[in-house]
């Protein structure tokens, strides 16, 4: 078999049950691709703005303890995931606000996966996916890949049979597929390349046998589909029916008033799909920094 290879995942976590499924994902992920990970505690650990003077002053004696217990329970958190087999895991608290620290830290850590366990929604509520997940998001170069727990298979015993790859002739497309054939070379699964016509849509593909270049088919299966319709519907769609795993996703981005935001699609998806959801930066080169590399 052939394994795609992240250096370094990163995996930020709150103690959360939430952020227990998507550790063992990132340690699944970890293992099979024989790479580094590093799990992330950010806080502030900064008094409430209501504080008096002498109240801050005890605070800050406090808090020289905080961090120690937060590295405490971190190390915790870890063992009670995975028991007296835990995998080789580095740890990291950091002082600052979750999102912004999850972004910077992965990139002096120069990660090449950031795997977040976002808390599910349902109903109305499930427009939102997650204020610190959203940012990540929106903000990092780095692929994500967020786990909502109704998801979630039983790692370790992870299994990636099917990966879904929504394409359409855009960079961000062409890189979504490099991640998913590398995805179906590491874990033997069958990747189904997506193709959804829009009425009135750009970016379409005439044939995705010819769209697909010839290296990326070394080693994975991948299968052309087509639908007709709005693309995030039939996106979810196509992901709903029995046996997907995984989707694979670029995450376009577009200048809005001096800044960028993502496409609708991505962030529909992100929000309504059936299974976790890997999405590549539209400004990642393809495949990132994985590489083939065949398993001992």
């Amino acid at each position: 078999m052939r394994a795609a290879v992240w250096k370094h995942i990163l995996c930020p976590v709150d103690f959360s049950d939430t952020a227990g499924i998507g550790l063992r994902y990132a340690a699944a992920l970890a293992r099979r691709s024989q790479s580094r990970l590093t799990v992330l505690y950010a806080d502030r650990f900064e008094p409430p703005l209501y504080f008096t003077r002498s109240q801050v002053e005890h605070f800050m004696e406090q808090c020289r303890d905080c961090k120690a217990q937060a590295e405490r329970r971190l190390h915790e958190f870890v063992q009670t995931e995975f028991g007296p087999d835990s995998p080789e895991i580095e740890s990291r608290v950091v002082e600052g606000y979750p999102a912004e620290t999850i972004v910077r830290i992965s990139r002096e850590l120069n990660a090449g996966l950031i795997v977040m366990g976002t808390h599910g929604r349902s109903g109305l509520n499930r427009w939102t996916l997650g204020s610190v997940a959203e940012y990540v998001l929106g903000e990092t170069q780095v692929p994500l890949l967020t786990v909502c727990p109704p998801m979630a298979p039983s790692p370790p015993s992870l299994a990636i049979r099917t990966i879904l790859c929504p394409v359409n002739d855009t960079p961000a497309g062409r890189g979504a597929l490099g991640y998913a054939a590398a995805l179906g070379q590491c874990f033997a699964a069958r990747v189904t390349v997506l193709h959804v016509r829009e009425k009135g849509g750009s970016h379409e593909i005439e044939s995705l046998d010819t769209w697909i270049p010839g290296p990326d088919r070394a080693g994975s299966e991948l299968r052309p589909q087509y639908r007709q319709g709005e693309a995030a519907r039939e996106i979810v769609a196509a992901a709903s029916e029995p046996g997907c795993d995984l989707i694979v996703i670029g995450a376009h981005r577009r200048g809005f008033f001096g800044g960028k935001v993502l496409g609708t699609t991505t962030v529909r998806v992100v929000r309504h799909a059936p299974c976790p959801v890997l999405s590549v930066p539209s400004q990642h080169p393809e495949r990132g920094d994985i590489s083939p590399k065949a398993e001992g």
